[in-house]
């Protein structure tokens, strides 16, 4: 046997318990139960970070969801494995292979601008690729999926996966990897993604516009919930950034001015936006739980006051 199959081999042993493939957690979970915390995360939103169209963003995608589960959220596997005798890429490939990927789906603008069978026959050839690569121990499809959801919303699409859809999604995913045919896989996509009429789009184009340009107080005065919702959120990941970053402006405005941008994305695809709790601001905002007494003084304060009750 290689050093490399040693190697691999201990990996492996160091991340899954022995038996049945249950993979070592936080929780000591040994049964599926994991997919109720995946599913807490995935209602919470996503951080900002998702929404980037690089190999990065859609690795925060994975930390975001196994976060209390796994200590390799977000990273990617280090052993060899594969789907029945095919191999997926071998670690040392999963980098730069995806990395390719992530940059043809940015040339292709992000897949935005094309018509429905165009823009399923993209995605699918996308997935399919980064499917091949499989970058993540455990959760690939899961995370899959959520990245196709938000470029979709992006692309002006609303894409949902059903649960009868599941032996479906297997079917054309395990065609796509062992046949190199991503037919089955834009045919799926195809199915579950549904356009924006013109109306709804232009409406939803001239709301998003309409919070652009309104001031906070204006839009904290507004009779639309979304708008008084954003603009409370905004104001919490303002506060998020000057405790995080305090000697740094000129990134608190950055980061600020993404959520702004990330918010007005979401109006313009007919999302509704809700408001956060700080500690899902916090977390939405910085990628990782809020640490005790992390934010201002006043914060703390409040929090103790609250407490105390």
């Amino acid at each position: 046997m290689s050093a490399r199959s040693e190697a691999e081999r201990a990996e492996f042993a160091s991340v899954a318990y022995p038996g049945p493939q249950i993979f070592k957690n936080s929780l000591g979970l040994t049964d599926a139960a994991e997919r109720v915390f995946t599913d807490v995360r995935i209602t919470e939103g996503l951080p900002a970070k998702c929404a980037e169209p690089t190999y990065d963003g859609f690795k925060e995608i994975h930390r975001h969801l196994f976060q209390d589960l796994y200590s390799w959220a977000g990273t990617e596997r280090k052993y060899t494995t594969g789907r029945g005798p095919v191999p997926f890429a071998r670690p040392e490939l999963i980098t730069p292979w995806c990395e390719q990927q992530f940059k043809l789906f940015r040339t292709a603008g992000e897949l935005k601008g094309l018509k429905p069978d165009a823009f399923a026959a993209k995605a699918a050839a996308i997935i399919n690729e980064i499917n091949a690569a499989h970058p993540f121990i455990e959760g690939n499809g899961r995370v899959q999926r959520i990245w196709l959801a938000g470029v979709a919303e992006r692309a002006g699409y609303e894409f949902s996966i059903r649960p009868e859809d599941r032996d479906p999604w297997y079917f054309a995913s395990r065609t796509g990897f062992e046949l190199s045919d991503p037919a089955p896989m834009a045919a799926l996509l195809l199915s579950r993604i549904q356009a924006l009429d013109e109306n709804d789009r232009s409406r939803n184009a001239e709301r998003a516009a309409k919070f652009i340009a309104l001031s906070r107080d204006e839009a904290l005065a507004s009779a639309d919930a979304s708008f008084k919702a954003a603009w409370i959120n905004i104001d919490k990941v303002e506060a998020i950034a000057r405790s995080a970053m305090p000697h740094d402006p000129t990134a608190q405005r950055a980061m600020v001015r993404k959520a702004h941008e990330q918010l007005a994305d979401h109006l313009r695809a007919g999302a509704s936006i809700i408001e956060l709790t700080r500690e899902q601001a916090w977390r939405n905002t910085l990628g990782k739980d809020k640490p005790e007494c992390a934010s201002t003084d006043e914060d703390c304060e409040s929090d103790t006051m609250s407490s105390s009750r």
